[in-house]
C-alpha cells in the first residue's frame, strides 16, 4: 500500500507542478494560449494541424491587443511576439540581448549539430566572422560557373518529361537541380540527381527535414531541455545522417590535401580555414577550424541550401504556371537583359533582372521556407511593451508565416501580387514586415547563394519553356501538416512546352 501512495503523491506533485508551469505566463500577466497537459500547445503539431497554424491561431488571438502572446511546448514557457517594431528591437536593435536561437547543440556525441544556425555565444561570433568572407560577391561568381555547369542537365530533364507527354513533378525536380547545384558547389561531388532522378544525398534529406510528429517532440524536448539530453548522451541528428556525412567530409578533405587539389567551391574555402586559419592566401591565424567544424559547417551549407532554394524554385515555378501574364512579363525581362549580355546567363545579367528578382520575393512571402525565427534571452530583459521582464533562457518565436500573410500588412494575402516588391510599395510597410531570411547580425548568411541559385534556375526554364499546371495538382492548395518546409499536399504538377 506504501507503494501506491508514494506513487499518488509523486503524480499528485508532478500534476500540480505541471498546472503552476501553465500558469507561468498568466502569472505575469501577459495573455497565453490555454494548454493541456502533457503537450502544452503542441498538442495535435504535425498531425493534426502544422506548428505554422498552432502559431497563426496564437497570432490572430492576440495581435493588437498585446506585442506579445505565451505559449507553451511541452513545458517550457515560449513567447510569441506579434509586433514587427518588436520584432526589429529583438533582431537587430537589441540584438546582444537575443543573440542565441536556442536550438540544441551536443558536439561530444553529434559534431554535426555544432554548426553556425544552432551553436549560440562567442563561438557563433567565431564562426561568423570566420565564415562571412566565403560568401561575398567574389567567392559567388566563382561559385556560379559550377552553377551554369548543371544548367542545362535541368533543362534536359525537363525534355525527357515533354518528348514523354507527362506532368512534371516539379518540386522532385528543383530538389534534384539543387542538390547538384550545391553538392557540386559544396563538395565539388558529382551528386547527378538530374540525371538518375535522385540520390542518397536526397534520401539523407528526407531526414533531416521530413520529421514525423514523434521525431518533431523529440527535437523539441532536447530543445527544452538541452543539460539533461546532453548528459543522456543524446544526438541532435538521426544517426543515419551522421554516420553518412561526417565520413563523406573527411574523406574528400583528406583526398583534397594529400593530393593537393583546389576547387572554386565552399569545401575549399572550409580547407583554408583549417590549414590557415583564413580565406586570404597571404595570411595565416592561429585560430583554426578542426575537422569536425569543417563537417558541421558544410552540413549545414549543403542541407539548408538545397532544400530551402529548391522549396522557393519550385513554388515560384507552380505560380508562375499558375499566372501565365507574370510568366510572359518574366520572359519578356529574360529576353531582354540576355540579349544585351549576349544570349549568356551571365552573373551580371541575372542582376539586371528586377521584376524577375520582385517574383521571388513575393514567391518568399507566400511560401517562406523557414516559418518562424527562434531566439533566446541570454540576459535579463525589461521588455517595456508588456512590462514584464524576461529571464535568461527564455525563448522567443518570430512568426514569419503570419507576418507575410497578415491583411493589414499585405491586402488579400493570398492572391500572389509581385507588385508588393516595388521599391516603392517596400516603403510603405514595416521594415521587418518581411524577413524570409531573419535580419539583423544573424541572417541568413547563405542568402545570395540561395537567391542566385534560385534566380539562375528560373532564368534557365523561362529563357527556353513555358510552363502550365497540370490537372493532377490540387488546387487550391493544402500545405502538408508534418514537413519542416511548406509542401503542397499530392505534390505540384507542372506541364512544360518548348518556346
Amino acid at each position: 500500500m506504501s507503494v501506491w501512495v508514494l506513487l499518488l503523491v509523486v503524480a499528485s506533485l508532478l500534476y500540480y507542478y505541471v498546472r503552476r508551469r501553465y500558469r507561468y505566463w498568466s502569472d505575469r500577466g501577459v495573455p497565453q494560449l490555454d494548454a493541456t497537459m502533457p503537450f502544452g500547445n503542441m498538442k495535435g503539431v504535425g498531425k493534426e494541424r502544422s506548428l505554422n497554424e498552432m502559431l497563426d491561431e496564437a497570432y490572430w488571438k492576440f495581435r493588437g491587443k498585446s506585442p506579445v502572446t505565451g505559449l507553451y511546448f511541452l513545458t517550457n514557457p515560449i513567447l510569441l511576439v506579434t509586433d514587427p517594431e518588436l520584432t526589429k528591437r529583438i533582431l537587430v536593435k537589441d540584438f546582444h540581448h537575443f543573440h542565441d536561437r536556442g536550438i540544441y547543440v551536443n558536439e561530444r556525441d553529434d559534431p554535426l549539430s555544432g554548426h553556425l544556425f544552432s551553436i549560440g555565444g562567442e563561438r557563433w561570433r567565431y564562426l561568423r566572422n570566420k565564415l562571412s568572407p566565403t560568401f561575398t560577391s567574389g567567392k559567388m561568381k566563382c561559385m556560379f560557373t559550377t552553377i551554369c555547369e548543371i544548367g542545362d542537365e535541368l533543362v534536359a530533364s525537363f525534355d525527357k518529361h515533354i518528348e514523354r507527354g507527362e506532368p512534371i513533378d516539379i518540386k522532385l525536380l528543383c530538389q534534384c537541380f539543387t542538390c547538384d547545384v550545391v553538392g557540386s558547389c559544396a563538395f565539388g561531388l558529382q551528386c547527378n540527381s538530374l540525371q538518375n532522378g535522385g540520390s542518397k544525398l536526397l534520401e539523407i534529406g528526407d531526414k533531416v527535414f521530413r520529421q514525423s510528429p514523434l521525431r518533431l517532440i523529440y527535437s523539441i524536448a532536447i530543445s527544452a531541455f538541452p543539460r539533461l539530453s546532453r548528459a543522456l548522451h543524446l544526438p541532435a541528428l538521426p544517426g543515419e545522417v551522421s554516420s553518412f556525412f561526417m565520413p563523406l567530409v573527411r574523406s574528400t578533405v583528406e583526398h583534397r590535401e594529400q593530393n593537393a587539389i583546389e576547387r572554386a567551391d565552399f569545401l575549399n574555402l572550409l580547407i583554408q580555414l583549417k590549414t590557415r586559419g583564413t580565406v586570404d592566401a597571404d595570411v595565416e591565424t592561429d585560430e583554426k577550424l578542426t575537422l569536425d567544424e569543417v563537417a558541421a559547417q558544410a552540413f549545414v551549407f549543403f542541407f539548408a541550401g538545397f532544400e530551402t532554394s529548391s522549396t522557393t524554385l519550385s513554388f515560384a515555378l507552380f505560380l508562375l504556371a499558375s499566372h501565365p501574364d507574370v510568366q510572359d512579363r518574366c520572359r519578356e525581362e529574360i529576353v531582354q537583359k540576355l540579349t544585351s549580355h549576349d544570349g549568356a546567363i551571365t552573373y551580371d545579367a541575372l542582376k539586371e533582372m528586377t521584376y524577375l528578382d520582385q517574383v521571388i520575393n513575393e514567391t518568399l512571402r507566400m511560401y517562406p521556407p523557414v516559418g518562424q525565427l527562434f531566439r533566446v534571452v541570454t540576459e535579463p530583459y525589461y521588455l517595456e511593451s508588456a512590462n514584464v521582464t524576461l529571464d535568461t533562457g527564455t525563448m522567443l518565436i518570430v512568426p514569419i508565416d503570419s507576418y507575410h500573410h497578415d491583411p493589414d500588412l499585405y491586402p488579400d494575402p493570398q492572391r500572389f501580387d509581385p507588385d508588393r516588391f516595388t521599391a516603392e510599395a517596400i516603403k510603405t510597410r514595416h521594415s521587418h514586415a518581411f524577413i524570409p531570411f531573419g535580419e539583423g547580425p544573424r541572417n541568413c548568411i547563405g542568402m545570395r547563394f540561395g537567391l542566385l541559385e534560385v534566380k539562375f534556375g528560373l532564368v534557365q526554364v523561362l529563357s527556353r519553356l513555358r510552363i502550365s499546371v497540370d490537372e493532377r495538382t490540387q488546387v487550391p492548395l493544402r500545405l502538408t501538416k508534418g514537413s519542416g518546409f511548406p509542401e503542397a499536399e499530392g505534390g505540384l504538377w507542372l506541364n512544360a512546352s518548348r518556346l
